[in-house]
């Protein structure tokens, strides 16, 4: 569980540190091109964002948030896809991100959902945002459907760094679970993931830790995946994270 409870300069400077990173990848980060540097990244994304209507808008917040947050928060991770869709001016399609873990061997695929509280409590609001990444994944890694792994399989190949030694492990685990999707023998518990729910709503209504506790025993008890790992995210609102991307991006 993780609340910000500050939209603070060690956030700022997370941010500016890692977007490019986080949007096109560690490979292409690492390049000298300046469309791979962070003023030309931040006006990409401004210009993706700018253009969304609210739903999307939130749902990239959300997920530029779970990328911060992964990286600095789970150091046993690397996330091996990024923000960008590189087809279109959007945000990716498929899975939201792909997360390896060097000391198993094992990829972790990630699913983000993000809102507002409207009416109801923080508690219900993640719960019910929980229960969305849970159905939608479930659903999505037992599809006869080999093009959520293509994109993932690009998405690694533009994503790692070549000096990393498990570049070809990656992309063989996903190669083979992108041969189950065709063979139609795909099953959601053949997959380790990640539930994330980013929750825009006033940070002094808390999650409670028993309500991810609740929805994580309940998953354990019924399991659907091989492994799982629930993530609960909140910040006051995203008007912040907004004005900040603006101001930076001067627009």
């Amino acid at each position: 569980m993780c609340c910000v409870e500050n939209f603070s300069d060690e956030l700022k400077t997370t941010i500016r540190d890692n977007l490019t990173r986080i949007c096109h990848g560690a490979d292409l980060a690492s390049r000298s091109s300046i469309m791979f540097k962070y003023a030309a990244t931040l006006k990409s994304f401004w210009d993706r964002y700018s253009t969304k209507e609210d739903k999307t808008r939130i749902g990239m917040l959300g997920e530029l948030l779970a990328h911060v947050i992964i990286l600095k928060k789970l150091d046993s991770f690397d996330v091996i896809s990024p923000l960008f869709n590189m087809e279109e001016k959007h945000i990716r399609k498929g899975f939201d991100l792909v997360l390896y873990e060097s000391a198993s061997n094992e990829v972790w695929i990630t699913e983000v959902k993000s809102g507002g509280a409207g009416t109801r409590t923080s508690c219900a609001a993640t719960s019910a945002l929980l229960a969305k990444a849970r159905d939608d994944l479930k659903g999505r890694l037992a599809e006869a459907e080999t093009n959520h792994w293509h994109n993932a399989i690009n998405a690694a190949q533009k994503s790692i760094n070549e000096s990393k030694g498990y570049k070809e492990s990656v992309l063989e685990i996903l190669g083979l679970e992108g041969d189950n999707a065709y063979l139609n023998t795909a099953v959601a518990s053949d997959n380790n993931v990640v539930l994330v729910s980013a929750l825009f709503n006033d940070a002094t209504r808390k999650v409670e830790e028993k309500t991810v506790e609740h929805f994580t025993n309940k998953l354990i008890a019924n399991p659907i995946f091989k492994t799982v790992l629930v993530l609960s995210l909140q910040k006051g609102t995203l008007q912040k994270l907004e004005d900040f991307l603006r101001t930076e991006a001067g627009c």
